[in-house]
């Protein structure tokens, strides 16, 4: 493992005599990139110049999984670029959830400005992110520290770059206009560098940096579906829909373990009791709901609706995110209008919200929360908290309050929150089939997320969920189901007897297939626990030499022991697969077959998704 530093100032990593990784610091400001000359003026530091007589510096430190890699410029208004050479690694991974969820991610390339938590931005990014790239020949980058804003951009183009541009820390609002003096840190970027002997050794060294969850989410949240209201009655869920929904489900012989009653069934977000006008008596169907053996939880989301109680009681305590001029609520729009947010860097604000949830479970006997929202897009640049936050501590801030709360419970954002011992759910999937948010992005979403240390993976709802009049045509229902089968958790809400008998029999029949699972699930957990091994893995994740491995985003192990290979386009009944090395077993036939090979036009009829046990 060694560097050396070219005339350009171009950086390059070596591994046993062997070129890994290409790195070329720039300055910007202004809009306009200027380039840097460097000078090693020390061994661990080198000092750089930008055409525009700007300098920078760079210290490298050596670590037990490569360099850590620290610039920092002095220049108030200077933001650090590195343009990091998409070859020689070829591909790369991680990164986490994008609208458009290609494998590996420079084959469509990436557009992230800025780079933060987000309920679907226009460029693409998504809710659960983390600053992870993983290169294919085995080297890993991660930003260390969170100094500051950050845009990321990955070329498409194989011999382009992935770009970071790290902008400085903001100065608070209204600094200096005490006549205090203002202390400008500079920009400061600080990344570690992984130089392993493969991608897997490189994924698993990331994941031990970032930290792993040392406990797990309830096993029968993993092996029976969660059956959620919100697909299938939108807003129009009420108490008499919701118990007739349970006993459907029990009817029609489907395993469970969850009912999730999902917006809205409370008077006014943010007030923390239901509407009696659809539910009358609600400790009424929470007891008929728990003799039928359900677990309960509620939708809540962090807004709080301004004719709100709960926004006025919020307000008066402090306990909302502040506008700087007024001190008054910070209103911040989101998907169902305009609300407070509540600021969850406030140790009162944070008891008193789990003080009227609790409420909730004590009057009620509710189990648990389906928490929504609090990606950082949510907070405002200019926002007065109680104390310091960028949205990204915002995201990991409110996910870490869920964890340390409450068990059977899921959120659905994540910047650096790899340890919590919840599930982490994928973004609201549209009904449709490709990569574009679609069942494809269900796997691709997948494995983005395992790969950065998510590996409670909750795929969003069987079918999608019927936005904008997209509704699920019945083949789209059931290769969902098929997929989800194989992954760590299922989520229905769009019921399949609502097509015909056929298609519930075929999905029940994938439903208990994933119930059996159970025991295989706690084998699996049990190495997460312990090692932070996810459950979902890219082929890679066994195979690293083998090359076939690095394009494939449309099968994956789940454990070690099977391979799933669905379906993904209408009207599809056979597919080409791959089988790494070792010896290999279809599932449904007992057909067996030697690895490292394709199998062409393989059959896949409507109700089989192909599925293979590795026997060595």
């Amino acid at each position: 493992m060694a560097y050396t530093l070219e005339s350009t100032g171009l950086l390059v990593f070596q591994r046993d005599d062997e070129e890994v990784l290409t790195i070329q610091p720039y300055l910007a400001q202004y809009g306009s990139q200027f380039a840097a000359m460097g000078v090693q003026t020390q061994p661990d530091t080198v000092q750089y110049t930008s055409f525009d007589n700007q300098s920078f510096e760079l210290n490298l430190k050596t670590t037990s999984t490569g360099y850590r890699l620290v610039f920092h410029v002095k220049h108030q208004v200077a933001q650090i670029g590195l343009a990091i050479g998409i070859q020689p690694a070829g591909s790369w991974y991680g990164m986490g959830e994008r609208v458009i969820q290609s494998w590996p991610l420079n084959l469509a390339g990436v557009q992230s400005q800025p780079f933060i938590t987000y309920d679907h931005a226009d460029d693409g990014t998504l809710n659960i992110v983390t600053p992870v790239w993983i290169g294919a020949n085995g080297v890993a980058l991660m930003v260390a520290e969170d100094t500051g804003p950050l845009h990321v951009t990955i070329d498409s183009d194989p011999a382009g770059v992935i770009r970071l541009l790290q902008f400085p820390s903001p100065t608070p609002f209204g600094a200096g206009l005490d006549g205090s003096e203002i202390h400008y840190a500079g920009t400061r970027l600080v990344l570690d560098l992984v130089i392993a002997e493969n991608v897997s050794l490189a994924a698993q060294q990331i994941i031990q940096k970032l930290g792993y969850p040392k406990a797990a989410p309830p096993l029968a949240m993993f092996s029976k579906p969660i059956w959620t209201t919100w697909a299938r009655y939108k807003m129009d869920i009420d108490q008499a829909q919701t118990l007739a929904f349970a006993q459907e489900i029990i009817d029609h012989q489907y395993p469970y373990s969850v009912l999730e009653i999902d917006d809205r069934w409370q008077t006014a977000y943010g007030d923390l009791e239901f509407d009696r006008r659809k539910f009358p008596d609600p400790k009424a169907m929470v007891d008929q709901l728990h003799q039928l053996g359900y677990k309960v939880t509620l939708w809540i989301p962090p807004f709080f609706d301004p004719k709100s109680a709960a926004f006025a009681e919020a307000a008066a305590h402090g306990y909302l995110v502040k506008h700087p001029g007024n001190d008054q609520p910070y209103l911040t729009r989101w998907w169902q209008g305009w609300g407070g947010l509540l600021d969850v860097s406030n140790p009162a604000a944070l008891a008193w919200w789990q003080a009227g949830l609790e409420r909730l479970q004590s009057l009620y006997g509710i189990d648990g929360f389906k928490f929504d929202g609090a990606e950082g897009n949510f907070l405002p640049a200019e926002a007065k908290t109680y104390l310091p936050m960028t949205p990204n501590q915002y995201s990991d801030r409110y996910v870490a309050f869920v964890a340390q709360s409450w068990q059977w419970t899921e959120v659905r954002t994540g910047w650096r929150s790899q340890q919590q011992p919840i599930f982490f759910r994928e973004w609201d999937k549209w009904s449709r089939w490709g990569m574009d948010n679609g069942l494809h992005a269900v796997i691709t979403q997948a494995l983005a997320m395992s790969v950065i240390g998510y590996p409670y993976v909750l795929p969003d709802m069987i079918g999608g969920n019927a936005y904008n009049g997209e509704f699920p045509e019945r083949e789209l229902l059931i290769r969902w189901t098929q997929v989800t089968a194989l992954l760590p958790a299922m989520q229905f809400s769009i019921a399949p007897w609502q097509y015909d008998a056929e298609t519930s029999q075929i999905c029940q029949r994938y439903a208990q297939l994933h119930a059996e699972l159970e025991p295989y699930i706690a084998e699996l957990l049990q190495a997460t626990t312990t090692e932070g091994t996810p459950l979902v893995r890219p082929l890679w994740w066994h195979y690293p030499d083998d090359a076939s491995t690095r394009f494939i985003g449309d099968q994956w192990l789940f454990g070690e022991q099977y391979l799933a290979a669905p379906i993904l386009q209408a009207k599809r009944y056979q597919r080409d697969i791959y089988l790494p090395e070792g010896g290999w077993r279809d599932y449904w036939t007992g057909e067996k077959f030697d690895g490292e090979t394709w199998l062409y036009n393989y059959p896949a009829p409507l109700e089989t998704m192909p599925l293979f046990e590795r026997l060595w």
